[in-house]
């Protein structure tokens, strides 16, 4: 099976993140066209048990740990992981900590037991994984093989070569320019969202890919197949 993932282009998107940080939310509504918030409410919503522990893996500000928060009491705690500890400061300004727990750690090496999560998260995150196969992986490992389920929220590649241009076209010339009229010509740096998307496997192949650690998948496909909503289960 191919190896997919940022690789090199790893540090530089981190680094890029960290600059990103003050507008990150507003910033992704824009470019989402507004459909961020309504998706991570479908996925909030997916969540379902009683004294649950949950791990959202690539928090960012903890946007999506918030919402899950604010949407079900049925969470016992939300782990937060992220590999920048600016990232991790800033969610700690957002959630309550008394049900909430903040790790840095990156998707490859979770730094937990195997079958331990309730659930897990990963909401427009999981794409900048230096090793996404790894990461999959990592993530089927942490969650219980008896009612555990992973939800991702990300950008996707559909596997039509005509909407992989038309999509690419998006975040190589239009959200960077969305960017730059919400927050400046700094903006202009979510051209690198481009060369992450290049990267991505088709949804075919990541569909694939998902099915080498989980036994059921379903994988949605928003927005011409630019963003997709996978639930997978072992």
């Amino acid at each position: 099976m191919p190896t997919y993932g940022l690789g090199s282009l790893w540090r530089k998107v981190e680094d890029t993140l960290k600059d990103l940080i003050p507008v990150y939310d507003k910033t992704n509504r824009i470019i989402s066209l507004g459909q961020d918030l309504r998706l991570r409410i479908t996925i909030a919503k997916a969540i379902h048990g009683k004294d649950l522990l949950v791990l959202d893996a690539g928090c960012g500000p903890g946007t999506m740990s918030k919402l899950i928060l604010r949407s079900t009491d049925c969470i016992k705690q939300i782990i937060l992981l992220d590999p920048l500890k600016e990232m991790l400061k800033q969610s700690k300004r957002e959630l309550d900590v008394r049900r909430s727990a903040f790790v840095q750690a990156v998707f490859e090496h979770l730094p937990f037991r195997s079958s331990v999560f309730d659930a897990a998260v990963s909401t427009f995150a999981l794409r900048d994984a230096f090793n996404l196969n790894a990461a999959v992986a990592e993530l089927s490992r942490v969650v219980k093989g008896s009612g555990g389920v992973v939800l991702i929220l990300d950008l996707g590649k559909p596997n039509s070569r005509l909407l992989q241009a038309i999509i690419g076209v998006y975040w190589r010339i239009l959200a960077p320019l969305l960017a730059s009229a919400c927050i400046g010509k700094g903006g202009l740096v979510y051209r690198l969202l481009y060369y992450t998307y290049v990267k991505l496997p088709t949804n075919a192949q990541l569909k694939k890919m998902l099915q080498a650690s989980f036994t059921h998948i379903d994988l949605e496909e928003k927005m011409l197949g630019g963003v997709i909503l996978i639930r997978a289960r072992k």
